[in-house]
This record gives structure tokens, C-alpha cells and sequence, in this order.
């Protein structure tokens, strides 16, 4: 062959490889991740761009987008979803039920189909870290009261188990209609030292959460909140989970899920690492006297080693 020809040869197998389709072999090493979001909140924000910074960095790409706007553009034959918040969760679902998806939500969605492709990360803290964060504020806080719907029931009942073995005094008030709150509440805080609120949106959310906080401070009684946001708005504290740890897991668990041939190794995943959040200009005003974040991280560890 001439060096003319061997010229042009190399040349055409050149532009064969740059414009030709990928093959499938190629095709099979490019991760496609889609983050799904319920809501623009910066908790879940901030979640959803440490999870794609992560990603974007290890050469997968990862796209963020809101539950209405998922189609099927977004959706091939290997393409993993993480769905971030109940409304993106249920949103997906009835998008394709056979979805390959990381759920991360602060507990379990009702009816979720589980396989080896299928998976929960749940954020909540567990019940019994929040009342080991009372106990850590003021041990002379009992009796707690707490507020249960329907969608509470299972944390109320772990909450009483968690009480009678630390032997503290619970009284859980069942809400069963959003007409019965307020009263119930005038009962609760009157008759207990402490209110501890949980992620319950039938009992706390942007309608009636000003209320609340405002009932309880009438009476003068501290509210025990769930998120940093909680304490911010007037609950006095808060052990909860921040965005970088829910973002740090759900790359650690997707990494794993990709090593494993497309296969989650747990139908649950939860986050430990936590944090405390503290309205001290609220305990003022209380003439409440808080012990330092450390101290009560502390103690709130130390308590757990001793289970």
C-alpha cells in the first residue's frame, strides 16, 4: 500500500470511529442517573446537587429534575433514578412502577414494591435519639407529650417503647381531624413539660406550624423539633440529619449499586451521622439554659452505647 493510500485509509477509520453510533459494549459502561425532586426546599436542594456533584465527578451523568417533568426522554433501558421526597417518589411510581430506583425519604412510602433493583434510604433520625436529646437539654423534662395522626402511628409506638425503657412519662394525643388540633394542643402543653414534634405533614406543616410553636410558647413550655428549619421558625431543638450526610450515603450506596451489577445489597439504607440544631435566643425568652451542642452530642452518644 502507498503512503497516499495508507493516508486515507487511516483517515476514513478515523472518521468512522467519531461519527459512527457507540456500540452496545461501549454504551454499557456510561452510567445514567435522573434525580428526582419533590420540592425546590433548600433541605432537598442541597441533597439533590451533592448527590449530582458526586456523581458528575466519577464520570456518571446525572441530571436533576422536578417530579412533573419526568418522561420518558429521561428514562433508557439503564437508567437509575434517585427519587427524593415523597411527592417524587409517588410521582415516579406511577411513571413506571418498574422503575430502577434509590427512594430517600424520612421513613418508608406505603406500598413500595421492592426488588434487587428497588430501594429505600431513609433520613429520620431514630425516635429514640430524640428523646435521649431531651434528657441531654433537662432531665427534668417529663412528662413529653406528643402528637399522633394516622400517619404517626408507628413512631407513636415506638416512641413508648423507647420511653418506658429509659423510664420516662409519654402521653401521645391522637389528632384525628385538623378541626381537633388546636384544642388538643391547649391539652398537650398544658398538662406536660416538653412537646415533641416528629415528621408527621398531617399535624406539622406551613399552615399550622406558626400556630403551634405559638400555643406552646404561650404556655411556656419548649417545643423539641425534627429538622433545623423547626428550630428556626421557634422549636428550641432539633437532632436531626443534615443534606451532606443524606448526599454522602446515597453516593456511597449508588457506588455500591453499580460495583454489584445494577444490585442494591440492602432493601433499607439509613443515615447515622447527625446533627443539633439550637434556638438559643428562644431558650432566653424561656429562661431555659441550654447545654452546648458538644455536651449534648456527648450524651447523646454515650447513652447509645450503653443500649
Amino acid at each position: 500500500m502507498t503512503g497516499k493510500s495508507s493516508t486515507i485509509a487511516a483517515v476514513a477509520l478515523l472518521l468512522s470511529l467519531l461519527f459512527c453510533p457507540a456500540s452496545p459494549l461501549v454504551a454499557e459502561y456510561i452510567h445514567h442517573v435522573v434525580i428526582v425532586t419533590s420540592s425546590d426546599s433548600i433541605y432537598e436542594t442541597k441533597v439533590a446537587t451533592g448527590i449530582q456533584q458526586g456523581l458528575n465527578s466519577e464520570g456518571t451523568r446525572a441530571v436533576i429534575i422536578p417530579a412533573e417533568n419526568i418522561d420518558k426522554s429521561h428514562q433508557n433501558a439503564r437508567t437509575l433514578f434517585i427519587a427524593i421526597g415523597v411527592h417524587a417518589i409517588n410521582r415516579l411510581r406511577d411513571f413506571d412502577r418498574n422503575a430502577i430506583v434509590l427512594r430517600i425519604s424520612s421513613k418508608q412510602v406505603p406500598s413500595m414494591k421492592y426488588s434487587s433493583v428497588q430501594s429505600d434510604l431513609l433520613t429520620s433520625q431514630s425516635v429514640c435519639r430524640h428523646i435521649q436529646l431531651i434528657k441531654s437539654l433537662n432531665r427534668d423534662w417529663d412528662p413529653v407529650a406528643f402528637l399522633s395522626s394516622v400517619a404517626s402511628i408507628d413512631t407513636a409506638a415506638a416512641l413508648t417503647k423507647c420511653t418506658i425503657r429509659k423510664n420516662i412519662n409519654l402521653q401521645v394525643y391522637a389528632i384525628s381531624d385538623q378541626s381537633d388540633l388546636l384544642a388538643t394542643l391547649e391539652t398537650a402543653v398544658e398538662n406536660n413539660k416538653v412537646l415533641l414534634a416528629t415528621s408527621d405533614p398531617l399535624i406539622y406543616n406551613t399552615r399550622t406550624v406558626k400556630n403551634i410553636l405559638l400555643t406552646a410558647y404561650r404556655h411556656r413550655k419548649p417545643v423539641i423539633g425534627y429538622s433545623d428549619s423547626f428550630v428556626q421558625a421557634g422549636a428550641i431543638a432539633a437532632v436531626y440529619t443534615p443534606p451532606v450526610a443524606v448526599s454522602e450515603k446515597a453516593l456511597e450506596i449508588v457506588g455500591g449499586f453499580f460495583n454489584n451489577n445494577w444490585q442494591f445489597n440492602r432493601k433499607v439504607y439509613r443515615v447515622e451521622e447527625f446533627s443539633i440544631s439550637l434556638n438559643k435566643q428562644v431558650a432566653t425568652s424561656l429562661d431555659i439554659k441550654l447545654p452546648d451542642k458538644q455536651s449534648i452530642r456527648d450524651a447523646i452518644e454515650k447513652a447509645e452505647t450503653l443500649q
